[in-house]
Formats: structure tokens, C-alpha cells, sequence
């Protein structure tokens, strides 16, 4: 696989439209669209527990997954262009600025991952423990849940990142 780079930024520049990555509006909706494409895969691990194994579960865990990553596939490239590649590039590629908004996103990133690990160990210890739900869990849903976590801990840098951009200066001119 190749590094991401300055020449590879540019090429995606030239496929996406600019009121995409140009405004903070159009950078904010694509974050929506990514959380929602990332939410696919959080219903698809529920849609599991309650169905499988069944026909209905494995085709709507395919159609949600298939569907969220289509979408996300778009999100992705206009978020890369939009932070001129800050979570992708590699650290020797990056100016001082950059390395520190970096590594804020991480922070945050690592921050809303725990966080959303907590909650799920929360809702594991409080399940009630007369129905052993825990032992009645499809294994489809315990690895689309694991798919889940894994999923959201790789892109939340990359919609922390995309929300956070501020529009440009404006130019002062007269």
C-alpha cells in the first residue's frame, strides 16, 4: 500500500467538489454522513443479537455493512482533502502545526473511545444476569460488535478532524 502524500491529496482535491471540503458547513454534513455510515455497523451488531441466526439478520448485516462503506469510502476522501491529510500523512511530512492538531484529534479520539467502551462495559455488567443474556449472544453479533469498536476507534480521528477544521481566513481585499 503507498504512503499517503502531497500528490495523492491533490489528485483527490481535483475529484471533489469544493463545497465539500471548502466550507465548514459542507465539511460538518460530510462528519454527519460519516458517523452515520459508522452507525451502520453498530446497527448491523444489533439487528444481530436480536435476529441471528437468521436469513434476515445476515442480509440487512450485509446491505447496512455494504451501504456504510460505500458511503464512508466518499467521506474518507473528503475528509483527507479537507485536513490537507493530518491524520493520514506520515509525522516527518507534517509542519509543527499540524503534528499538534494531530495529536489533539488523537487525544480527543482515544478520549470518545474510552468513553464509548465504558458505556458498553456499563450496559454488559447491567444486563440482568437471571435471563444470561450475555450467554444467549449470537456470535455474529459479539464479532460485528468487535468490527464496531475497532471501526469507530480507526475513524473517529478522521471525523474529529473534519469537524474541527475552521474556514479560511477572508481575504481583505479594498
Amino acid at each position: 500500500m503507498t504512503e499517503l502524500d502531497q500528490n495523492r491529496i491533490e489528485r483527490a482535491r481535483r475529484g471533489v467538489p469544493l463545497i465539500w471540503y471548502g466550507t465548514r458547513r459542507g465539511r460538518q454534513s460530510t462528519v454527519v454522513l460519516g458517523a452515520a455510515a459508522l452507525a451502520t455497523l453498530w446497527i448491523s451488531s444489533i439487528v444481530c443479537w436480536f435476529l441471528a441466526p437468521s436469513s434476515v439478520a445476515m442480509w440487512t448485516t450485509f446491505a447496512l455493512t455494504g451501504a456504510g462503506i460505500i458511503v464512508y469510502a466518499w467521506v474518507f476522501s473528503v475528509l483527507i482533502v479537507a485536513s490537507d491529510g493530518v491524520v493520514g500523512m506520515a509525522e516527518t511530512k507534517l509542519d509543527e502545526r499540524q503534528l499538534a492538531e494531530r495529536r489533539h484529534v488523537y487525544a480527543l479520539a482515544h478520549r470518545g473511545t474510552a468513553m464509548m467502551l465504558l458505556a458498553a462495559t456499563v450496559v454488559v455488567y447491567f444486563l440482568p444476569s437471571g435471563d444470561d443474556h450475555v450467554m444467549r449472544v449470537p456470535s455474529a453479533a459479539i464479532a460485528l460488535f468487535l468490527m464496531a469498536a475497532v471501526t469507530t476507534h480507526l475513524i473517529l480521528p478522521h471525523l474529529i478532524a473534519g469537524w474541527r477544521i475552521p474556514d479560511p481566513p477572508v481575504d481583505d481585499e479594498g
